[in-house]
């Protein structure tokens, strides 16, 4: 087959999580026999580095990895790029891109910045396949947080966008293209049981494949024991450093714990996110114990897991399903994480392979901490009870049975 995966940014520019699943899904198909390419989207390139167009819009290819990526941009990007579904730049884009490389099949891992895509798809009857990784769809942010941070429940169709969050009225008329692309995409996959809950929750009723996200067993390696020389726990953070992925929570609840043997090691970029900045440097500087390690590239993963002897998430908004979670077990890592985040119910046994603190209770994530603190053994007792998740290769046969049903209907 011939696939073209859709996503709203890649590599090497950007490498967040939806990045990496495109890529290892990339390779894991290529290796099965099937010829995949990427369109992106070039947010933060400037406009002379795109040498072509492709109808009104910039374009650009390149090879990564050994994938031919495709990079599109608006001449002028809209300040509504963020959440916007139709674009009839996208969509005359994408009728041209598809005279010049028909292809089997679309996936589009996330629908952000090129959302109207589909609907150049749709006219040609190309099947289209639609990964749901987080609450875009549902929540122009995408993690269903209010302006100050408290979590949200519901859309209620836009309304409460407009009322609670400020959002200017066209969002009905955004919520209602939103369901269009999910109603009419051949099929939806997810990798979390608990974001397919919420999307099912709000009367978005389709049936929707639960397919784990796999791992990629090139970037792990055995974990040596707890018993470091110094008798210190490491314990560790990795992803971005912002509020809304509950960082201040995580220091707070630290910072808190007077245990010496206790280390902090976070691992990521810091978001310019107004007096959070103050509040994390003031963290760092008035307490030893805690590291800030940067951003490190993916092949550095085992090395970052090695440092790291329990895994904090510590969302304190909805985070629909959390990687770290996936990785960390892989790794050998046991994880704490809130009862914000998706992937702990479906992995973490409270107690057996880590621990589900509540998100607005940042002294349990104190207590669980003491108690690692006064007893190191119950660290290795998690790691002695974690189930290691699926690979990449389970993954991608799974995808590749969706993908056959649909390019053989068609």
């Amino acid at each position: 087959m011939r696939i073209l995966y859709v996503v709203h940014e890649f590599f090497p520019r950007f490498f967040g999580g939806t990045s990496r699943y495109v890529l290892n899904l990339a390779h894991q198909m290529q290796q099965m026999g099937h010829h995949v390419e990427v369109l992106t989207y070039g947010l933060d390139e400037p406009a002379d580095a795109f040498p072509d167009t492709v109808g009104a819009m910039l374009a650009r290819s390149y090879v990564h990895e050994g994938i031919q990526v495709h990079c599109l941009r608006h001449r002028v990007v809209p300040p509504t790029l963020g959440h916007r579904i139709s674009d009839l730049e996208v969509v005359a884009a994408m009728d041209l891109f598809l005279d010049r490389a028909p292809f089997d099949l679309v996936h589009i891992a996330h629908p952000m910045r090129l959302a109207a895509c589909h609907q150049a798809l749709r006219k040609r009857g190309v099947p289209l396949v639609l990964t749901l990784t987080d609450f875009w769809l549902l929540c122009p942010r995408g993690r269903f947080f209010k302006l100050d941070y408290s979590p949200c429940n519901s859309p209620e169709g836009g309304a409460k966008c407009i009322r609670e969050c400020l959002v200017e009225s066209s969002i009905r008329t955004r919520y209602v293209e939103a369901r269009e692309l999910f109603d009419t995409a051949g099929a939806l996959i997810s990798p979390s049981q608990f974001l397919i809950d919420v999307f099912h929750r709000c009367g978005w009723r389709r049936a929707i494949s639960r397919i784990n996200h796999g791992v990629d067993n090139r970037f792990v390696a055995p974990l040596p024991s707890l018993r470091r020389a110094n008798g210190k726990i490491h314990v560790g953070y990795t992803g971005v450093v912002s509020r809304f992925k509950g960082v201040d929570m995580l220091l707070k609840a630290f910072r808190a714990v007077a245990a010496p043997n206790l280390l902090l090691r976070i691992y990521g970029n810091l978001l310019d996110d107004g007096s959070f900045i103050s509040e994390v440097n003031f963290a760092f500087g008035s307490d030893p114990r805690i590291y800030l390690m940067n951003r490190y590239d993916h092949e550095e993963l085992p090395q970052v897991m090695s440092d790291i002897d329990i895994m904090v998430v510590p969302s304190t908004t909805l985070d629909s399903y959390g990687l770290v979670v996936v990785e960390s077990f892989a790794a050998g890592v046991p994880v704490i994480a809130t009862d914000m985040v998706g992937s702990a119910f479906e992995f973490i046994r409270d107690g057996e392979n880590g621990f589900i603190v509540p998100a607005d209770r940042p002294e349990k994530l104190s207590q669980i901490l003491e108690r690692l603190s006064r007893d190191p053994e119950i660290v290795e007792r998690l790691r002695a009870g974690i189930t290691p998740p699926p690979r990449i290769e389970e993954e991608a046969f799974q995808v590749e049975l969706v993908y056959r049903s649909l390019v053989g209907r068609r």
